[in-house]
């Protein structure tokens, strides 16, 4: 008897939640995407949605020396507005040298 009041309660407590409305996050959508891929040597992507939020990647494959294989060299950046109103952005780069990311508030 005590399985079933606590599965009761469960289920009232998950259907309780559910009916909560979603965060503007939640609903958001993508408001703009482009991508590029030659299935090569380089490839690149950028979206937006539709609360504010940024994404840019480009990838170029670097040709190595000799017989080594090549080294892919990636840059791109991300933005965003955090609760507090304020828009915030990491930019980075990763090759060889490792993932190099910087972090800034945006006036």
């Amino acid at each position: 008897m005590k399985f079933y009041s606590l599965l009761l309660s469960i289920c009232l407590l998950v259907g309780i939640c559910r009916a909560l409305p979603a965060s503007e996050d939640a609903q958001a959508e993508t408001v703009r995407l482009e991508s590029e891929n030659n299935g090569i040597d380089k490839y690149s992507f950028s979206y937006e949605t539709s609360n504010g939020i940024t994404r840019n990647e480009e990838g170029v494959l670097k040709p190595a020396e000799g017989d080594a294989e090549g080294v892919l060299a990636v840059s791109g950046s991300t933005s965003w507005t955090a609760p507090d109103g304020k828009k915030y952005e990491i930019s980075f780069t990763a090759d060889e040298t490792g993932y190099h990311p910087s972090f800034k508030l945006v006036p």
